[in-house]
């Protein structure tokens, strides 16, 4: 008989969204929470996203879209639940949609007790 195996890798999609704001960037998450995460330099005909916190060393990109790529390549779910826990909303009037942006799903890692079938203990 063959034994279960935790499924240790199980994890749920979430929606992450960046949109470039003039010269910030903001973030959206699965709710709509609406978040400032960092600068968006321009240098010639190049662009590049420096986060507020734990910035990436990232070259610079021939487009915004590509810079807002490059960025959330280098993004894991724990670094970005913890901004969007830690961070208020930013008041944000217009049509998001209308920004440059980028938009990409990152995994949510399960509790123990949803991924290997057993209730956890209780002492």
């Amino acid at each position: 008989m063959a034994s279960k195996q935790p499924a240790a890798s199980a994890a749920l999609k979430a929606t992450f969204r960046l949109f470039a704001d003039g010269d910030r960037v903001l973030a959206q998450n699965v709710d709509g929470k609406v978040i400032d995460i960092g600068a968006l330099e321009t240098k010639g005909d190049r662009y590049i996203v420096r986060l507020d916190v734990d910035p990436p060393a990232l070259e610079p990109s021939h487009s915004v879209e590509a810079a807002l790529r490059a960025v959330s390549s280098q993004l894991n779910f724990d670094y970005l639940d913890g901004l969007f826990t830690s961070e208020g909303p930013v008041d944000f009037h217009g049509d998001l949609f209308a920004l440059p942006h980028v938009e990409w799903q990152l995994d949510e890692p399960l509790p123990r007790e949803l991924t290997d079938g057993k209730p956890p203990h209780i002492f």
